[in-house]
């Protein structure tokens, strides 16, 4: 799922303030998966969406800002 949507659908539904609590959980939960060996998201398969999703958070953040 494309993460600008899944934000838009967050900020519709919840407002900006726990869009934005979400997007800096989600962070860090995305970020410590990708760092941590044995995890599905450190693997070849996903590595590459987890971190683009990542960034697209960061993006996302730094528009809202």
């Amino acid at each position: 799922m494309n993460e600008d949507n899944r934000i838009a659908f967050l900020v519709a539904r919840d407002g900006v303030n726990a869009a934005t609590e979400w997007v800096r959980r989600t962070m860090i939960i995305y970020r410590q998966a990708v760092l941590t060996k044995g995890h599905y998201a450190n693997g070849h398969q996903y590595r590459r969406e987890f971190i683009l999703a990542y960034c697209a958070f960061k993006k996302w953040l730094g528009r809202s800002a």
